[in-house]
């Protein structure tokens, strides 16, 4: 696909046809790569992306099975109270 680069004010750019965007779901900000072949353009990753699968998987490694459901029934007497500043 050759596309052309184009003046946008003081810059220069160049326009994604709808259909590649729509393809790759392209919205909002986007990662720009400079690689040694060339340009590659994709999604932003939203912060924290994956993090609850990477800690699923760094705790089964560890060889523990915890779910941390017995920290749920935790309870200190100063979450029922009013603070006082």
């Amino acid at each position: 696909m050759i596309v052309k680069l184009v003046q946008i004010g003081n810059s220069k750019g160049v326009r994604l046809p709808k259909s590649l965007i729509e393809r790759h779901d392209l919205s909002g900000d986007l990662e720009l790569v400079d690689t040694d072949d060339g340009l590659l353009i994709k999604p932003l990753a939203e912060s924290r992306s994956g993090w609850d699968e990477a800690f699923i998987k760094a705790n089964m490694e560890d060889g523990q099975d915890d779910d941390f459901s017995d920290f749920l029934s935790v309870t200190e007497d100063f979450d029922n109270e009013e603070w006082e500043w």
